[in-house]
């Protein structure tokens, strides 16, 4: 297991990696859609934004806290001019990191699989000393990075497992749905399209007489809500998930098949591109086997 502390190392779904960061922005920053290979725990603190999450979109607030799980794709959206700072934390965190802290039955990893499976990644910690208790772990997480001294890495381990048990807590208690916004419903009903049938032959056409509506349209709602065109939101996805499926061990000569590409060389071609490695290389990464 690489042992990895910074983005910049390209960590993947089976590296030891964690790391968390403290931002502020004047204006708002231009956030293009985009997936990891690890979750992002997110904090909003001040200013005004929205968050889509897939096909969900949320109106966040102070108190709220979005759980991103990997090969998850999503945006951030000015929601309406403001005067105050964009400011924000968040942390990013493999599931291998995560599985370390496993013992006995207990895993940081069952409650975080169940808001994945109902598709629940907004919660709001109504607590507020157990919300200032998860922003005061992260921002010690954050401060120690810049800092060296013994028992560093015990120390931030007791940070990231209160953060993580109080987000348990929270996702277990509140598995219902709330905070959804809908500012533009039919993009939203293709984006749920593309995400539950990316297998199938989308085009612009086949969604303009799915969804009756035109061309011209379809395309610059489209791109004005995502930052994407239609062709390379479903790249993305599907790529998304190619890489998920490798990281649970299916090698890339039957991937290519489960994603939607209609033959190996474009997986291999479009991968190339959008990854910067060969399916074969990401596969090795992610399963330590050199087998394809």
């Amino acid at each position: 297991m690489r042992y990895l502390y910074s983005e910049y190392d390209s960590p993947i779904a089976t590296d030891y990696y964690y790391e968390a960061r403290h931002i502020s922005n004047d204006n708002f920053p231009q956030v293009h859609s985009h997936a990891h290979n690890f979750y992002e725990i997110y904090m909003y603190l001040s200013g005004s934004c929205r968050l889509s999450v897939e096909d969900s979109m949320y109106d966040v607030k102070k108190g709220d806290i979005v759980i991103i799980p990997p090969y998850t794709i999503h945006q951030l959206h000015q929601k309406e001019p403001n005067t105050l700072p964009y400011v924000r934390m968040y942390m990013y965190i493999t599931e291998a990191c995560l599985k370390s802290f496993q013992f006995n039955e207990h895993s940081l990893l069952h409650s975080l699989g169940l808001a994945k499976d109902n598709k629940r990644y907004h919660f709001t910690i109504n607590d507020e000393n157990e919300y200032n208790n998860i922003r005061l772990c992260m921002e010690n997480v954050y401060f120690n990075q810049k800092r060296d001294f013994y028992g560093k890495e015990l120390l931030n381990r007791s940070y990231i497992l209160q953060i993580m048990s109080l987000m348990s807590k929270n996702i277990v208690n509140e598995l219902k749905p709330h905070g959804i916004i809908h500012s533009n419903p039919l993009i939203e009903n293709i984006i749920a399209y593309i995400n539950s049938s990316y297998t199938d032959d989308i085009s612009l056409d086949s969604l303009t007489d799915m969804f009756y509506t035109n061309k011209s349209t379809l395309s610059r709602e489209f791109k004005d809500y995502t930052s994407h065109t239609i062709h390379n939101y479903l790249v993305m996805k599907r790529i998304s998930v190619a890489k998920q499926e490798m990281a649970e061990g299916t090698p890339p000569s039957q991937v290519y098949l489960l994603t939607g590409f209609k033959d190996y060389s474009t997986f291999y071609r479009t991968f190339q591109r959008t990854e910067g490695m060969s399916p074969k290389d990401y596969f090795i990464r992610v399963t330590n086997t050199g087998e394809e």
